[in-house]
């Protein structure tokens, strides 16, 4: 009975081998690749001096690309109208601020963004009333981006219109967009 006993223990235990080893470990997996860093780059465009519009990046992100919209050394600003151009399969266009320069002196403004197709943004901001039109130096509208994509493409200002207290169009100013370039 004994020997019955000790042949199923055998059997039950795998025949032997002792169920617990032989043999190396399996090795580890190979290191997975470790993805690039998402980056966003902003490249201004020429500066354009007096009389001239231009964006400019205020925050430093991976994926967020936040533009103000400046008046550099304008005279007599009371409004502006312009459509912005974006490659919309890199960013995706999220909101859009009033910065408080254009009615900073206490006067009140109409302030309009809206995006009318994929990668065009419509921009209307002007005083209103009897007021004069401001000289200097400012921000005028901040925009707010969000990276989509990865490659490079151009932000451009369209249709532009600048205008003073008398409502007619500046002629001579300068609009001045730039670049991006995503890596995600």
């Amino acid at each position: 009975m004994a020997l019955l006993l000790l042949g199923s223990l055998y059997v039950a235990c795998g025949g032997g081998g002792g169920g617990g080893g032989g043999g190396n470990p399996p090795p580890p997996p190979p290191p997975m690749p470790t993805p690039p860093m998402a980056s966003l780059t902003f490249t201004p465009g020429a500066p354009g001096g007096q009389q001239s519009l231009s964006l400019v990046r205020t925050n430093v992100g991976a994926t967020e690309l936040i533009l103000e919209l400046q008046a550099n050394s304008v005279d007599d600003l009371y409004g502006i109208s312009t459509d912005i151009t974006f490659p919309s399969a890199l960013i995706r266009y999220d909101s859009a601020d009033e910065e408080a320069w254009l009615g900073g002196d206490g006067e009140s403004t109409s302030f309009l963004v809206t995006e009318s197709s994929a990668g065009n943004l419509v921009i209307g901001l002007t005083r209103l009333g009897a007021a004069s039109g401001r000289d200097g130096t400012g921000g005028l509208v901040t925009l707010h981006f969000t990276a989509i994509g990865s490659g490079s493409g151009s932000i451009q200002f369209a249709n532009n219109e600048f205008f003073d207290a008398s409502g007619s169009t500046v002629p001579g100013v300068t609009w001045s967009g730039g670049s991006v370039q995503v890596q995600l």
